[in-house]
């Protein structure tokens, strides 16, 4: 990490020597440390070395341009966080679109002032700052939680498998129904410890989504249909729990800007926790209605619900009155749901009361018609 007396270093792309000195001089005066490059070979091989603070670089280039530059520094998670500053003597709708679609942070039109240079540039360097203390944070967390939760949830079901598979290997005469009954609790031992894996994988993946411009660009140009999506969850989720007539669906045949396994994720990790935390003979309602652009899916259960600060404080690998509850999995599900949402554009609510039960609203983009 840059300690906070070294200059923050800036490179600066551009074939036009006069531009490259006067914008060099700009933010030399003011304590920056300055590389140079008068292509866009040189300026992404200078990226890759020196990884600088920040880029900025001419679009129009000879040997490879500043399109493909950018692109190309964004397909390398080690570089795509580096914001980048297009300078360019187009300022047509059109370019301007290109270039935030693959991921610029922004765009200064040539001739511009020293102020606005300066401006740009400390504005965007701040940007990153806050992002990579919001981070930090974030990770400190995340650390503190996986230490006190990790613990338990691994080995529950780690003692589970040791146990049962002991029993078989040191009794010789259990009778078969025996034999397959210890298999089936070996099995959901087993299921449980990958659901914890997969969700943490998929947990640290998404941190890191959430900085890449072209990552969410590209999810968010799949679509599926929900009444699929949700015949196949309610049908899994009824039988994991052995409650065939708990899940009442009332959804209709609206598609949404979403990938179908995606929305499975979402649908799956709410539908679970529903079911787990909702006594068996009472309703789990799944719903869905068209508001404007948008699709609202809300599932209602009739559980123990939470309270408002519980709701509030909602957040990777938390959990709630451990002591009292029973709860499998690291606490992810509703952090792995809301944070899939907010990926495709949309957002995920709770309205919850303890011991009366919790509403979880999914709001999605409905798809694209063509």
């Amino acid at each position: 990490m840059k300690k906070s007396s070294e200059p923050q270093k800036i490179l600066v792309i551009d074939d036009e020597q006069d531009y490259l000195a006067i914008i060099s001089l700009a933010l030399e005066s003011v304590g920056y440390e300055v590389l140079e490059s008068t292509n866009g070979l040189d300026g992404l091989a200078a990226a890759k070395t020196h990884k600088p603070d920040l880029i900025l670089c001419d679009v129009n280039m000879p040997n490879m341009d500043g399109h493909t530059l950018l692109k190309t520094l964004k397909e390398e998670p080690k570089f795509s966080g580096i914001p980048f500053i297009f300078l360019t003597g187009n300022n047509g709708p059109g370019d301007i679109r290109k270039g935030m679609q693959l991921g610029a942070d922004d765009y200064l039109t040539k001739p511009f002032s020293a102020e606005d240079l300066l401006t740009a540039v400390a504005t965007r360097l701040m940007k990153k700052q806050k992002m990579q203390k919001y981070l930090e944070l974030q990770f400190d967390e995340i650390k503190t939680s996986i230490v006190h939760s990790l613990p338990h949830e691994f080995r529950t079901p780690l003692n589970g498998i040791l146990g049962f598979s002991q029993i078989l290997v040191e009794e010789d005469d259990l009778p078969a129904k025996e034999v397959k009954e210890i298999g089936a609790m070996i099995l959901r031992s087993g299921k449980r410890l990958h659901h914890l894996l997969e969700n943490m994988v998929l947990f640290g993946q998404m941190q890191l989504w959430m900085n890449d411009q072209q990552k969410i660009a590209a999810m968010r140009q799949e679509s599926t249909t929900l009444i699929e999506v949700i015949r196949n969850v309610t049908e899994k989720q009824s039988s994991k729990h052995e409650r065939p007539d708990a899940l009442r669906v009332a959804a209709g045949e609206s598609s949404v800007q979403i990938s179908s396994s995606y929305l499975t994720k979402i649908l799956e990790e709410i539908i679970d926790n529903a079911l787990k935390f909702s006594e068996p003979g009472t309703p789990v309602q799944l719903t869905s209605e068209e508001r404007g652009s948008d699709l609202c899916i809300t599932v209602r259960d009739m559980g123990r619900g939470m309270s408002e600060e519980q709701v509030k404080n909602i957040s990777g690998f938390r959990q709630f009155e451990r002591g009292f509850y029973e709860q499998q999995g690291a606490g992810l599900g509703l952090s792995i749901a809301s944070t899939l949402a907010e990926l495709h554009g949309g957002k995920l609510s709770i309205d919850s009361k303890e011991h009366n039960g919790t509403s979880v609203n999914i709001l999605l983009p409905l798809a694209k018609k063509n």
